[in-house]
């Protein structure tokens, strides 16, 4: 029995040995990294030391966002609420009696004595909102309504909090029962609030004082916020070079808000979900500090570059690290975020932000547009884009309306003022597609320089219906353009002929072809991070799989012939346009557009090597339609008579005008301010420029694109914008040559 017992106690003892043996290698090998870690850290003192982010510049290195040092000036809840005057009132007549004296005295004693006393802590409250409203230049009225702000938003956060507690407290203790239920107040009746959050250095020094000497009142705090140095910029547009019906020997000032706000983006100062995961400031795992990783203070990008290019110009956090038990201090210094350098000129984006403002009128419906159903006056989505031929740096990008104003809820979401449209409107091209089908038709072989195509109306015989030439209408007389070589069926922008390329080179050529000048493909100019959602369109065009569908239904050859004049299912984006004829000016050599100096796109497919009799010829084309009477980019009509679209000198121009039919365009119909279900207009259609700039003697520099979305007439409607695109070019230097 007594050996028995021994074996027991024994296998116990050597249970609890081998149970600590276990637990002690689990503690020293597997988790010892982690419990080491966890015991440094508690030797260590850390503060973080702010970073800031890198600067936006445009292409001359003007700066167009940055963080600049500013202060914040808060104050506590019981300031906002006036209990910090009443805590000071009692505590100062407590004081003032004594003790015992207070202990013993009566209630109404006791009122009176905290009544002397409040009116002088008032008196400091007083002050104190005088002093931060004369440093922030606010009147007291804008001072009482952010105050009532921040009460009012305390107070709703207050009462879901309080009723949550009550739940709780009731389903504990039962509806009547048990101790009564009171409230806790909540963080941010305990927090100080931000009510001037960027004052200069100098306004900031006016409050030192104030804050010195109540401290436990006002908390002024060093920042830094995001600027930006071309707000409010007015630009002066020249009332003297509009069309006739908009003339006038003015200057009209349009100011606008933010320069390239749509592109620049903005920052939040909400960290997401998302953020932390992608890039977590404190691993919970390995627990390693990324110093560029995000905590809950953070300012992060959002929207256009200050999103794309948010992890270059954010910085990284410094850090001071104090050792608890040897005294000992190490430094390191904050990181500033990297800048960013555009190949945008700030100036010309101003100049054609200015142009397209709706006030001006050139992106309103006017009564020479003529053929449309939209009321005159009706604001119309337009979008510039110009790009440098010879290294694809995008000069402007300009997109209208740029921002909400006093637009209705309708209007913002018919409107969608958000969009960087240049880069994200895709559209079907219509006619400006032309050029890009000769040139496709010619390398393929099925046709010659030389010859010519009878226009005949109507490309399917005994369908005289369906591909009609756009002359072939009972308000032309159902007239047709006769025989025509390469460059007279461009500068007429005449269908039938480009209907029978089109028939000639079957749809997967066709479609070939547009892919090698880049239609269909994201190209990658520097707005899109790889964690977001990408701001470029790729435009679209059938794929091998719609071809082989089209074949197999017998539909591939209607369209073949709707994609040689831009229709069908062919969509592509403004900077698309000006990409492609910047790729024909090369005689076929593609070199990726950039919006950002340095970006290296994602590989894209390579153009095909254009003969050069063929681009002369293609050019020839598109400078007839600016130049010959009979060209679509020659002149307005209007009720006074015939006037030249284009009116500058000293500048070669070769372009093509497009019309094509548009989708129906969700609007206010009614100018109720809301757009209903099934609101919208039909029958309409976008209108286009897109061509090639010069000198007048050299080479072509510059290839630009004019979008206005449900515009109507190519040459009515985007002409007079693309004159005023040469116009702003030559104000800033990059063309010669002024008014006509």
């Amino acid at each position: 029995m007594y050996h028995r017992r021994l074996w027991l106690l024994a296998a116990c003892i050597g249970i609890v040995l081998v149970v600590l043996i276990v637990q002690a290698v689990r503690l020293t090998l597997v988790q010892g990294a982690t419990h080491r870690a966890v015991a440094v850290s508690r030797l260590l003192e850390q503060q973080w030391l702010p970073t800031w982010r890198g600067s936006i510049l445009d292409r001359k290195g003007r700066v167009l966002a940055q963080d600049e040092p500013r202060w914040e000036v808060a104050v506590s809840w019981d300031a906002i609420t006036g209990q910090w005057a009443e805590d000071r009132a009692i505590r100062a007549a407590r004081n003032a009696m004594g003790r015992d004296a207070w202990s013993m005295a009566s209630p109404e004693r006791r009122s009176g004595a905290i009544e002397a006393e409040r009116r002088r802590w008032d008196e400091v409250l007083d002050a104190l909102w005088v002093a931060i409203a004369s440093a922030a230049e606010l009147s007291r009225d804008e001072m009482d309504i952010r105050l009532n702000d921040i009460r009012s938003r305390v107070q709703r956060m207050a009462a879901v909090v309080w009723d949550a507690q009550r739940r709780r407290h009731e389903a504990r203790f039962g509806s009547g029962e048990g101790p009564d239920f009171v409230p806790r107040p909540i963080r941010e009746q305990a927090d100080v609030h931000v009510i001037v959050p960027d004052l200069r250095e100098a306004q900031a020094a006016e409050l030192d004082a104030f804050a010195a000497e109540y401290d436990d009142l006002l908390d002024l705090r060093y920042a830094r916020h995001r600027t930006h140095p071309y707000e409010r910029q007015i630009v002066e547009v020249d009332m003297s070079t509009m069309p006739g019906p908009l003339r006038a020997d003015t200057m009209q000032p349009i100011t606008i808000p933010r320069v390239a706000d749509v592109l620049l983006g903005d920052i939040r100062d909400t960290v997401w979900e998302e953020d932390v995961a992608r890039r977590p400031f404190h691993d919970p795992d390995t627990h390693e500090i990324d110093r560029g990783g995000y905590r809950q203070s953070d300012a992060v990008g959002s929207r256009g570059i200050e999103q794309a290019w948010e992890d270059t110009l954010r910085g990284e956090v410094g850090m001071v690290v104090r050792e608890r038990d040897i005294g000992e201090t190490a430094r390191e210094e904050p990181i500033g975020g990297r800048d960013v350098q555009l190949t945008i000129d700030a100036a010309v984006q101003a100049r054609l932000e200015a142009v397209l403002d709706p006030d001006i009128g050139l992106t309103r419906v006017q009564s020479w547009h003529r053929n449309t159903p939209l009321p005159n006056g009706t604001v119309l989505p337009a979008s510039v884009v110009v790009l440098d031929i010879a290294t694809g740096e995008i000069i402007a990008m300009a997109s209208s309306p740029w921002q909400l104003g006093d637009m209705t809820e309708g209007e913002v979401q018919s409107l969608q003022p958000w969009l960087i449209r240049p880069a994200q409107i895709a559209a079907p091209p219509g006619s400006i597609i032309k050029p890009l089908i000769l040139a496709a038709a010619v390398s393929e072989g099925v046709i010659d320089l030389d010859q010519q195509i009878e226009c005949t109306g109507h490309h399917f015989e005994n369908q005289p219906n369906i591909a009609r030439c756009w002359i072939y209408r009972p308000k032309y007389g159902m007239a047709t353009h006769g025989s025509l070589g390469p460059v007279e069926a461009l500068a007429r922008s005449c269908n039938s002929w480009f209907y029978e390329l089109g028939d000639r080179l079957g749809l997967a050529r066709l479609s070939d072809w547009l892919g090698s000048m880049g239609l269909g493909e994201r190209l990658d100019i520097g707005l899109s991070a790889p964690w977001t959602e990408p701001l470029e369109a790729s435009g679209s065009r059938p794929s091998g799989g719609d071809i082989d569908a089209l074949q197999r239904q017998g539909e591939d050859t209607f369209e073949s012939v709707m994609m040689a004049i831009g229709q069908g299912r062919t969509t592509w984006t403004p900077l698309h346009a000006a990409n492609a004829y910047a790729t024909l000016a090369r005689a076929g050599r593609r070199v990726p557009p950039t919006l950002v100096q340095g970006h290296q796109p994602t590989e894209a497919s390579q153009g095909r090597p254009l003969s050069p009799r063929l681009v002369e010829t293609v050019i020839a084309g598109l400078e007839d339609v600016v130049k010959k009477p009979y060209g679509t980019g020659n002149h307005l009509s209007l009720a006074s008579g015939r006037e030249p679209i284009f009116r500058v000198q000293g500048v070669r121009i070769a372009a093509k005008t497009g019309t094509a039919q548009a989708p129906p365009w969700r609007r206010d119909v009614d100018g109720n301010g809301e757009i209903v279900p099934g609101e919208r207009t039909t029958e309409l259609e976008h209108s286009w420029v897109v061509g090639l700039l010069g000198d007048e003697s050299g080479p072509w520099r510059y290839a630009f694109a004019v979008l206005v979305e449900y515009g109507g007439s190519g040459g009515r409607v985007a002409g007079p914008i693309a004159d005023q695109v040469i116009r702003a070019l030559q104000a800033e230097g990059y063309l010669s040559g002024g008014d006509s």
